[in-house]
């Protein structure tokens, strides 16, 4: 007995050394566990938090951009109402300003004295001389309107130069006016009828005609051998 004591007593002793040694080990593990446990919530926690902050930073987000959409959708709208209202106003803007706005006076009437001729369209109105030579040979002066007083009956014959003073009658039209104040002082007005370019051999525009008419007369050439002639009648 004593032998079996003596050769068990090494095993068992380390034995009871070996779990007296594991002990503390065994005893602190809950613990250890704990820690860890609690640390593995408190990520899960802050990462829950986390995802809850960033929920709501998308929420705010998303507030934002709305607002901002609805502000700039009001904006559009208010614009184009107050287009609206400009133009639906422009019209009657413009017929009050029209109706308040000063009339420009009218340009006032060429005076048209003894022996002289006027064209309001043309702006011209010139004295008019007489020339006497009935034959033609006398050169027409250069400067001025000059009557020939051999011309045909009712037909008051007003010839000048061009280059010159009658160089704008070639813009003369079929209905322009005319009007010319005899020696008189009486003053007579013209409807143009008809204009053409004539030889200066021609003498029809010299002659008399059935109603009561104005001839004018220019160059057409540069060197006068042919003729611009107006025929106007008196109304």
């Amino acid at each position: 007995m004593a032998t079996f004591a003596r050769r068990w007593r090494a095993p068992l002793l380390g034995g009871i050394a070996v779990w007296l040694l594991s002990f503390p080990l065994l005893t602190s593990h809950p613990t250890s566990a704990q820690p860890a446990q609690a640390a593995q919530g408190a990520m899960v926690g802050a990462l829950e938090s986390d995802r809850g902050e960033q929920q709501l930073v998308r929420q705010q987000l998303n507030r934002q951009r709305d607002a901002a959409e609805a502000a700039q959708a009001a904006a559009l709208v208010a614009a184009a109402a107050a287009q609206r209202a400009v133009v639906a106003a422009a019209p009657g803007n413009a017929v009050r300003q029209l109706a308040t706005a000063p009339r420009p006076a009218p340009a006032p009437a060429p005076v048209v004295r003894a022996n002289t001729i006027a064209i309001p369209r043309l702006g011209l109105n010139q004295p008019v001389g007489w020339y006497r030579d009935c034959l033609g040979r006398a050169a027409v002066p250069r400067w001025g309107t000059w009557r020939w007083s051999c011309a045909g009956a009712n037909n008051i014959y007003v010839m000048a130069h061009n280059p010159g003073v009658f160089t704008p009658i070639l813009g003369l039209h079929v209905g322009d006016i005319i009007r010319y104040g005899d020696p008189s002082g009486r003053v007579h007005t013209y409807r143009v009828s008809s204009t053409t370019i004539v030889s200066n051999t021609q003498m029809w525009p010299l002659g008399a005609t059935a109603a009561s008419s104005l001839t004018l007369q220019t160059c057409w050439t540069w060197d006068g051998s042919r003729d611009f002639i107006v025929r106007a009648l008196e109304i």
